[in-house]
């Protein structure tokens, strides 16, 4: 289990253990004795003139332009897209030519288009404070379910999050400890919900090139977090990963006006708090492409779980190389439309461009 250390304002989550410092120059000073002891000899029947090297045969040659290409295509701009009816359910099937996409109004050439399937890494990020203690078992239940219904060509992380937030299962497939993992959390404390986000887009989908998705389960009221909103709701459009947050902040609501003509959990807490946190989760949904889904107990996780999961599964995915080669870390709006009638669209609306190193 991993517990995510927050980096300072201007940092970046590391450790500063001594071994991890001292590491290169103890393997430096042992490389040095190595080649002192057994200097390196050429090897004869290895030709040394550049020259005289035999060319990589043609498939060998195949594969190492297939490597460059992919390294050629790493700014590929990838977009999930949803298409839904007006009154419901997807609509499926769509060719690639229905699609138009515009980057800062200027139209793409849709280079990949995927649909139906798509496999997703998706972390799952559970709220584990001590105000969803009443309804940790329905969650366990909620999340196991989902976890198992997930596609083989899918991979998923558990983190939880209180006053900590902490990589319980880092990616992978397997069930086989989801059981134990989940036994062993006990919910208190308060919430560090904008910490959590920060650390799971900046850390957990670090190296993640493929399609991903964050489901967030949590009552939406962060009481805890060092990094401020906007640190963590520009991490999040930066990981470009869908998030789906389940919030309670309505019904919590509800609990807390109960809560004034009597004793209860969130007695003392402004309400204007619920609204803010509402609109912000909101905003932290749609700008990374994802939704907000408000059940009115934890023990309606079920379908919202199935819900995400059937979104995921009916996506589009289009993928384009901007025409904009500029690499200056700036904020690109995109604009997806489709050929056809009465559609209704969810996708992110942009993406911070690449820098260079």
């Amino acid at each position: 289990m991993k517990n995510f250390r927050l980096p300072s304002k201007r940092g970046a989550i590391m450790s500063n253990a001594f071994w991890k410092s001292a590491a290169p120059a103890i393997a430096g000073l042992i490389l040095l004795v190595a080649a002192l002891a057994f200097p390196l000899t050429p090897d004869p029947g290895r030709p040394q003139d550049p020259k005289s090297q035999i060319p990589p045969p043609k498939q060998e040659q195949k594969k190492e332009q297939e490597q460059f290409k992919i390294k050629a295509e790493v700014n590929l701009v990838t977009v999930p897209v949803t298409v839904r009816k007006p009154a419901g359910g997807f609509i499926k099937s769509l060719p690639k030519s229905a699609f138009l996409i515009q980057e800062d109004g200027e139209d793409q050439e849709v280079l990949t288009f995927e649909q139906e399937g798509v496999p997703t890494y998706i972390a799952i990020v559970l709220d584990i404070s001590g105000s969803v203690r009443s309804e940790w078992g329905t969650i366990k239940y909620a999340t196991r379910k989902f976890i198992e219904n997930l596609k083989p060509e899918d991979k998923f992380a558990l983190i939880t999050f209180n006053i900590q937030t902490y990589l319980r299962m880092d990616w992978g497939n397997k069930m086989d400890k989801l059981e134990d993992v989940l036994a062993s959390i006990y919910c208190k404390d308060n919430t560090n919900l904008w910490d959590t986000i920060y650390a799971v887009a900046k850390d957990v989908f670090k190296g993640v090139q493929e399609k991903k998705a964050m489901i967030i389960m949590t009552d939406g009221l962060d009481n805890n977090s060092a990094m401020s909103y906007k640190e963590s709701l520009d991490a999040a459009v930066h990981s470009e990963a869908a998030i789906y947050v389940v919030s309670k902040t309505q019904a919590v609501r509800q609990a807390y006006i109960a809560a004034q003509q009597g004793q209860g959990l969130y007695t003392g807490i402004p309400e204007q708090e619920f609204v803010q946190a509402d609109l912000a989760l909101r905003k932290l949904s749609f700008e990374t492409g994802g939704r907000v889904l408000y059940p009115n107990t934890f023990g309606q996780l079920d379908n919202i779980y199935a819900e995400v999961d059937e979104e995921l599964r009916n996506q589009y995915v289009l993928g384009y190389l901007s025409t904009n080669t500029a690499k200056d870390g700036s904020y690109r709006r995109i604009d997806v439309r489709v050929n056809a009638p009465e559609a209704v669209i969810s996708a992110r609306p942009g993406y911070y461009a690449p820098t260079r190193k």
